[in-house]
């Protein structure tokens, strides 16, 4: 009777433990991504690991003083801070901004020009105003905290008719069209450029950081402050490159 006992707890230990006599392991959590009108971008989002230390932390022992004066220093900064600062990361990406007046803030529309910038076949980029939509990052996929759009020129109203001519107007329905060759693609880390979005629903323009586009395009929810049920729509940017940078990201609504 022992020896049967002792052998049913052997067998429950053994149902506990995975092939290789360890614990078995949990379901792997991979970051989502965002369907858009384009491919959106598929990145491995990285996960620092914060380093230990057995070094004891030494602790500096201040003796107190008799003086009671009140040392707190008075700040002689005359901007408003009544709206509280916070800084946020997403994937890698950090912007300090204040909460209450950045993210899904109305803005101006974007200016659309009747046509944008010639695309290079050599994938340079002049400083000027561009047209693009967010696509896939091939491989090796974008930097953490970047997204690669594709370039395309824009033509809209009577410069859109012009460049395709009367024989091809179905180029030109909506009162816009691109013209698909050449194509350049170009990686932009979202970090410090002016970025909208436009509200699908109401047409709106509205700004928010590249933290938050970032996870938008990861299949994000939209953080506080978005408009009742926004969603991401793979809407075309207008792009600003300047200094050799891209210092605009600014979404254009389309029928």
């Amino acid at each position: 009777m022992k020896r049967l006992v002792t052998l049913a707890c052997s067998l429950a230990l053994f149902g506990a433990c995975g092939s290789d006599g360890g614990a078995s392991s949990g379901v792997n959590a991979t970051p989502a991504t965002a369907t858009t009108s384009t491919a959106a971008p598929q990145s491995t989002v990285a996960v620092a690991t914060v380093p230990t230390s057995s070094a004891p932390i030494a602790v500096a022992t201040v003796a107190p003083t008799s003086d009671a004066t009140d040392h707190t220093t008075e700040s002689t900064d005359d901007t408003d801070t009544s709206a509280a600062r916070t800084t946020s990361t997403i994937a890698g990406v950090s912007t300090t901004d204040a909460s209450s007046r950045v993210e899904y803030a109305t803005v101006t529309a974007p200016v659309v020009p009747t046509e944008t910038a010639a695309i290079r076949a050599d994938n340079t980029h002049p400083d000027g105003v561009y047209y693009a939509t967010v696509t896939e990052g091939g491989d090796p996929p974008p930097a953490v905290g970047s997204v690669v759009f594709e370039l395309v020129q824009l033509f809209t109203g009577d410069a859109c008719a012009t460049h395709f001519g009367p024989e091809d107007q179905d180029s030109c329905v909506n009162d816009y069209g691109v013209e698909t060759d050449p194509t350049s693609t170009i990686e932009v880390p979202l970090a410090d450029e002016y970025i909208t979005v436009a509200d699908a629903a109401t047409q709106a323009s509205l700004r928010i950081s590249g933290a938050e586009l970032y996870g938008l395009l990861h299949g994000d929810d939209p953080s506080a402050g978005a408009p009742k049920d926004y969603l991401y729509s793979g809407f075309g940017f207008i792009v600003t490159v300047a200094g050799g940078e891209v210092t605009r990201l600014e979404q254009w609504w389309t029928p």
